[in-house]
């Protein structure tokens, strides 16, 4: 399951279709000619906005830029349609809802990192780390946000169910190499897995290892294995 040259340019293809698509909705002759103007007078700017970008895919996961990418693309439609939508519109329906967005987003993150084995990010960003010995079922949840989980203390002894949830969000999972692993996408739609890191060691007992199981929609999840 490692990840090819070929989804990765399927991946930013898509992601340079959405921003166009986004920029565009409305009017999209009148946007078009502005971003010829644009692109005319700040290239240079643009040059070096790429090269940062390049540095930053070099560093990062292309599962880590979904969550971002989706929240820009709205509202940058949302400043698209702002001359459509009255203050009266955005001060009763989309002020509430942004509040109630970010605070079930801070709510489930702090309720889920009191319990070790499972974790959310919605809107949100982190790093969380199996404890010692963990056994049992581990729960990671990426909503519009980037969770990386390190499972590599988790319990050797027997295997290690992983659920994992994503929507518009990115879940990295670091591994024992030495384990075997098995992923279920039954539940995914527009989601991929992929693979990467040191090369599994052999022999592998599929009993002991991890059982990952997917649903997910328009996100990513990604295996490191170490």
């Amino acid at each position: 399951m490692v990840e090819s040259k070929g989804s990765r340019f399927r991946v930013w293809v898509g992601i340079v279709l959405l921003a166009v698509g986004c920029f565009v909705a409305g009017d999209a002759a009148r946007r078009v000619g502005e971003a010829l103007v644009f692109g005319a007078h700040w290239w240079p700017w643009i040059l070096l906005t790429v090269a940062v970008l390049n540095v930053l895919r070099s560093a990062l996961p292309t599962g880590s830029y979904i969550g971002p990418l989706v929240i820009g693309a709205v509202a940058l439609v949302g400043l698209t349609m702002s001359d459509s939508v009255g203050p009266q519109e955005v001060e009763d329906i989309a002020l509430p809802g942004v509040l109630v967005l970010a605070g079930a987003g801070l709510a489930l993150a702090a309720s889920h990192d009191v319990r070790t084995t499972s974790w959310s990010r919605i809107l949100t960003t982190g790093r969380v780390v199996l404890p010692q010995g963990a056994h049992g079922t581990v729960t990671a949840r990426a909503v519009l946000g980037d969770l990386r989980a390190d499972l590599t203390q988790a319990s050797a002894e027997d295997e290690t169910t992983v659920r994992v949830t994503v929507v518009g969000g990115h879940v990295q999972l670091t591994v024992p190499r030495e384990r075997a692993v098995r992923v279920h996408m039954s539940g995914t739609v527009l989601t991929h897995v992929g693979e990467t890191g040191a090369d599994p060691a052999e022999p592998q007992d599929s009993g002991k290892g991890f059982a990952i199981h997917v649903a997910g929609v328009c996100g990513a999840v990604g295996i490191v294995r170490v």
